[in-house]
């Protein structure tokens, strides 16, 4: 007789960084690479708890929770059907990841079409030279760049590269 395998204990970490994949677009393995001396995942997981308390303990509730669910009908589920509070979170969220910097949910609430843009914080130095959108741009930072002397010689890698997944 054998033993059924045990179920995987997915920790809220893992929650939030498979979370982050779905609202950012980018693979959840480039968000957290096995190597990762940076910890960037565990740093932004940390502040967003900090800054959102049980709204953020309720936003990986909802993503855990449907997680079987088709991408879409996640995204939906959190940025259309659980409300404001939720909504403006998950944005926070994807700014955080794509630009290094926390943007306070109540404040991009209140942002509009004309006005400008809220009051962000830079999480730390490291979360700044993190940010994705450099990668997105396929650029770094000025001042700091995770390619060897030269590399400015050859072609870009490519978006795929940077990103993963189906981007």
């Amino acid at each position: 007789m054998s033993t059924p395998a045990p179920t995987p204990i997915v920790t809220p970490l893992q929650t939030f960084v498979d979370l982050s994949a779905l609202l950012t677009g980018i693979a959840a393995g480039n968000l957290a690479p096995s190597v990762d001396p940076k910890n960037i995942k565990q740093v932004y997981f940390n502040y967003a708890q900090q800054q959102a308390g049980a709204t953020f303990d309720n936003l990986l509730k909802i993503y855990r929770e449907n997680s079987t669910q088709p991408a879409g009908k996640i995204a939906s589920l959190i940025l259309d059907q659980s409300g404001p509070d939720i909504r403006f979170l998950a944005r926070s969220v994807m700014l955080m990841w794509y630009l290094g910097s926390w943007y306070a949910p109540a404040d991009l609430a209140k942002a509009g079409t004309d006005t400008p843009p809220p009051n962000s914080v830079v999480i730390s130095s490291a979360a700044y030279t993190q940010g994705w959108a450099w990668n997105v741009a396929q650029a770094h930072p000025m001042g700091f760049s995770n390619f060897q002397f030269g590399y400015w010689a050859s072609n870009p890698p490519t978006l795929i590269d940077f990103v993963g997944g189906n981007s």
